[in-house]
Order: C-alpha cells, then structure tokens, then sequence
C-alpha cells in the first residue's frame, strides 16, 4: 500500500484554485490545504501581493508517486514540509529562535525519505552537504541571513551534516511572509539553483534559449491557458511573445492540440522565438510584427493570451499609455465572435482605460503576484448581443483542508 507523502507546493498567488483542479485531476489526494497569506481587513495591513515571499502556498497530502508529482506544470517549486506557522514573532530576536525551533522539531524522517525520492543522485546520510535559505517579506527585527544561519545551525545540531552554500545535496528553504512561515527542504535538482536563487527554476526544456530580459514562468502559461478554455484545434495567439513562451507551451501542454501563433516587433525576442519553437516537430508558427496592426484576417483567431508589457523591464508607462488601446483595438478585429483573450497586465488602471470604449466584456479579473510585483490576469471576450448568464463567484477556499472525497472547485 502506497503511503502519504507531504508536499509543500509553490504556485502562483491568485490562481490557486487552478492549481487545484490540476492536482485533483491527476494525483490520488488524501488532504489538499490552500494556505496563501490573506489580506488582513484590519491594522496592520499587508500588501499580499507585493514581494517574493508572497507567494501562493497549497499544503499536499498524496499518495501518489514522486514522478506523477513532478508531472504537475502548474506548480513553480516543490517542497517536501518541515514546518509551517501563522504567528512567527515579528517584533524581537525571539522570531529568530521561534523558526529554529520549528525546523528541528519538524519531522524530518518523512521530510527527508520524500527527499531521497526526487534526489537525482543517491546520496549517504552521513555524507549530505546542505544548505539554509530564507525567502522573506514584511516587516521583521531580524534579516533573512540570520535566519538562514540559525536553520543551518539547527540542521548541524540535529543531524552533523557539513554545510556548504554552492555545492550542496540538500536546501532547507524557509519562506516568511510578515507573521506567517513554512519550511522544507527543495526537491528539485540543487545543480540547477544558483547560489544567489532561494529555490530553482522552472523547467524551461522546451526552449532552446531562454536567456532574455523578461521570460514568462511555464506554470504561469499553463494557467492562463486554463483560463482561455481552448478548444481541440483552436488558433492560439500571442502577439508580443517575447522569445515564444506561451505559443510553444501552448503546443506542448495540449500535445499539438493546438495551433499556435506568436510575434514580436524586436528583431532580438524574435529571433530567439523562432529557434526556441524549433527545438521539436510541433505546430508552432512565430514572426515578427506590429502587434497594434497583425497581417492577420480578421474574425480567424480563437484565443489570444498575451504577457502585456509592464513598463518595468520592457517599456514605460508612457508608451504603454498608447499602446495598449491601439492593441485591444487590433485583437477585437482579429478575434473570432466566440473568442477568448487571457491577458497579464501590471496596471488595473491602464487595462480599464484600454477597454473602456472597445465592445469586450470583463468575464474575469484575477489579481495575482508575478515575480514579487502584483498584477491582474483579466480574461475578456467580444460582447454579444445577448450576453451569457454571469457566474457565481466561488467562496473562497483558502485554509479550509477537505478530504479527498470532497467535490473539487
């Protein structure tokens, strides 16, 4: 009989119910618990979106096998738990002690055979070379690299083992946002975590250059294609595609159930996308284009999904201020009358205002934590004559555990 292993997963802060539906959907759960950081409706306030640590964190009780675990694309980091608390001292040292106590205390018999079941490589107990790390966001008396040391004081205490901060067998990561914390130990591949990174980064296989200003995570494709609700056969688009992360996951999460399109006006991200769509046989066209007028027929696209400039890393806010409408102008034109557009942007203020006099409707607006910036996922649809029914919103679902016999939402 298979036994219950305990996850501590990553994912993107918003759209956890998503993440849900993909686990129930593929794994045998025992207990799944949403335990992303709310807003506190009273003093002191918290900016949940704001930071790395604000990250969406869903508790994981499976019986299924290590590898069906890893097989999940809406997850960023995978964790075996250690700890996890809701009232972390934030105004003295005594917070510094609270965590190193949980860490030693927590059950690293479980924590640590979950390990050696996604190690790459077989490694003696006496011979692991570890790693502390803390991620950290909110007000504190303390900085991450005093916590980082009082955990890899605790784990020398408990267990002997030599630690060593760039080649390691191990990580104990602890992620504390304000008052609240959890703790585990990484089960990805450690040769794929740089020294400065707190946790590794996502899978990008299916890309043969991913080294560019801004490269949206593959989790984050893969849930907006959920919310795009695609069809077998449909034409996806990505319009500013940078270096082709949603067209080509697009292709690769659906096993070329789609047709997939993207673009960019800059010779370089073009460039890139087009040799990164190649790497496999797969339906994928990319070009280079003006995404405010496409040499596209009009009405001939079913899905657009779209990583908006933010006028951080790529633009500014000015030249958004005018691109933007000209664009959603373009997309209503190329969008067939059933058509969807799934659309990350960084401003609910410039979103509205591109919107405002162009027939979409807001079907659903998302507000999400994208690299420590908070953000919206919107999903629009060209209005109809008669519009569809509108949708109970779903109560929420965060810190409520329910059994594996619960209806999933």
């Amino acid at each position: 009989m298979a036994e219950v292993s305990t996850y501590l997963l990553l994912v993107l802060r918003g759209l956890e119910f998503l993440v849900e539906e993909e686990i129930r959907s593929k794994l045998q759960v025992e207990s799944l618990e949403i335990c992303s950081v709310q807003e506190n409706p009273r003093p002191p306030y918290m900016q949940v979106l704001q930071g790395q640590a604000a990250v969406g964190r869903i508790i994981l009780q499976t019986k299924s096998s290590a590898a069906e675990v890893q097989e999940l694309r809406s997850v960023q980091a995978t964790l075996a738990l250690l700890a996890k608390s809701d009232e972390i001292d934030t105004e003295s040292d005594a917070g510094v002690k609270q965590i190193g106590q949980l860490v030693q205390n927590a059950d690293w018999y479980s924590a640590v055979k979950l390990w050696k079941q996604h190690s790459v490589r077989p490694v003696k107990d006496n011979e692991i070379k570890f790693r502390g790390s803390c991620v950290r966001d909110g007000k504190h008396k303390y900085n991450s690299q005093v916590l980082a040391g009082e955990v890899g004081a605790r784990v020398v205490e408990k267990f002997g083992w030599t630690v060593n901060l760039t080649e390691f067998d191990l990580e104990v990561v602890v992620v504390i946002f304000y008052k609240f914390m959890v703790a585990g130990i990484a089960l990805a591949d450690p040769r794929k975590i740089q020294f400065r990174n707190r946790l590794a980064n996502e899978s990008r296989s299916a890309l043969a250059d991913c080294d560019y200003v801004s490269t949206l995570r593959p989790s984050t494709a893969y849930l907006m294609l959920q919310l795009a609700q695609h069809n077998y056969g449909d034409v996806v688009l990505d319009s500013m595609c940078g270096i082709g992360t949603l067209p080509i996951c697009s292709a690769d999460f659906t096993n070329d159930g789609v047709y997939a399109l993207g673009g960019e006006l800059d010779e370089l991200p073009s460039g890139k996308a087009g040799q990164n769509a190649v790497t496999r046989p797969r339906p994928v066209d990319i070009a280079r284009w003006d995404s405010t007028r496409l040499p596209l027929r009009s009405h001939s696209v079913d899905r657009v999904m779209i990583d908006m400039p933010f006028g951080v890393r790529c633009g500014n806010q000015r030249q958004n201020n005018k691109m933007y409408p000209k664009v959603f102008k373009e997309l209503l034109r190329i969008l067939r009358p059933d058509g969807r557009a799934v659309l990350l942007v960084m401003s609910k203020k410039l979103f509205k205002g591109a919107v405002k006099d162009l027939p979409f409707r807001v079907v659903a607006e998302h507000m999400v934590s994208i690299g420590g910036l908070g953000g919206g996922i919107n999903v629009i649809e060209p209005a109809t004559s008669v519009p569809p029914q509108p949708t109970e919103a779903k109560p929420s679902t965060i810190g409520q555990k329910r059994s594996a016999s619960s209806v999933s939402t």
